[in-house]
């Protein structure tokens, strides 16, 4: 920040203790830098043009329109996750039990499988997301029991009308939808989907949420 465009500094730094590598951590040495640019970012005019430039907005009131109810359903999102979890939280404390590792562990391979994480740091991983798959494990089990105590999974035809709204949104035939979906492996998601989405209001019908 005291630099000119074209000027050269130099300044001690203390490599980290944390350093990548092991003999430069803790060392102190002299750094020289010199800045050859500059940029600034400057903010454009909120305009009727900035609408039309970031989307398909015909004036800067519906591009305000749009991120208001984009930042509205987002927030409902939010709560309701919040509402779901503390839910589920208060049937754990009700009704403690315990999971089998091997499905905690399975789930934690899942999760580093799906994050690509390479072979060396899976103990470490595993680590850090053993509480988190844990917490998952119950969470699906105490789902899947109330559904099938009071039948709340999803049918078939539930799949399909869900898929049939999704088609209507996409202005896409419904048949191409299931297709699609099923041929990426989704139509399970879908299913879990509309199963959680019933085992939750059935639990709000019947719970009082402060």
């Amino acid at each position: 920040m005291e630099a000119t465009l074209g000027q050269s500094v130099e300044r001690p730094v203390r490599w980290p203790d944390d350093f990548a590598d092991e003999e430069q951590r803790g060392k102190t040495k002299t750094v020289r830098v010199t800045l050859k640019d500059v940029k600034r970012k400057n903010l454009p005019a909120l305009d009727d043009a900035l609408a039309r430039e970031v989307g398909d907005f015909d004036s800067l009131d519906a591009l305000l329109k749009a991120v208001r109810e984009d930042l509205e359903r987002h927030a409902e999102r939010t709560a309701d996750a919040d509402v779901r979890q503390k839910l589920i939280d208060e049937i754990l404390g009700a009704n403690p039990f315990d999971v089998p590792p091997t499905w905690v562990n399975q789930l934690v391979k899942a999760y580093a499988e799906a994050y690509q994480v390479p072979e060396d740091e899976s103990g470490r991983f595993a680590d850090e997301f053993k509480s988190m798959a844990e917490r998952q494990v119950r969470r699906d089990l105490v789902i899947d029991t109330l559904a099938d105590q009071e039948k709340l999974k999803a049918t078939e035809s539930d799949i399909d009308d869900r898929i049939a709204d999704v088609a209507k949104k996409r202005n896409q035939d419904p048949g191409q939808v299931y297709a699609s979906l099923q041929k990426a492996n989704r139509l399970t998601e879908i299913e879990r989907s509309i199963t959680e989405e019933r085992v939750f209001a059935w639990l709000l019908e019947r719970n009082t949420v402060e």
